[in-house]
C-alpha cells in the first residue's frame, strides 16, 4: 500500500509539472521557474528513495526499531560482557 502511494504521489508531481509547463495561465510567470525547479527536486529525491527502498538500502523504523531490540536483548550480548541474564 506504501508504495501505490508513493507511486501516486510521484505521478501527480509528474502530472502537475506537465500543467505548469504546457499552460501558460497556470501560475505566477515569475514564480514559475521556482515551481519547476521545486517539483524536479521532489521527483527526483522521491524517487531515489524509492530505489533505495527496492535496492534494500533502507529499512522502515519498524523494521530498525525490531532488530535494534533484539540486539539488545539477545543473551549472547550479555554474556559478551560477562553478565548472566
Amino acid at each position: 500500500m506504501i508504495h501505490e502511494t508513493h507511486k501516486s504521489h510521484i505521478n501527480a508531481l509528474h502530472n502537475f509539472r506537465h500543467r505548469i509547463e504546457n499552460d501558460m495561465n497556470v501560475g505566477d510567470p515569475e514564480v514559475r521557474p521556482a515551481a519547476l525547479d521545486w517539483l524536479n527536486g521532489e521527483i527526483a529525491a522521491l524517487e531515489k528513495s524509492k530505489n533505495a527502498r527496492l535496492a534494500g538500502r533502507t529499512l522502515d523504523l519498524r523494521t530498525r526499531l525490531k532488530s535494534l531490540v533484539l540486539l539488545i536483548l539477545s543473551p549472547s550480548a550479555a554474556e559478551s560482557k560477562g553478565e548472566r541474564v
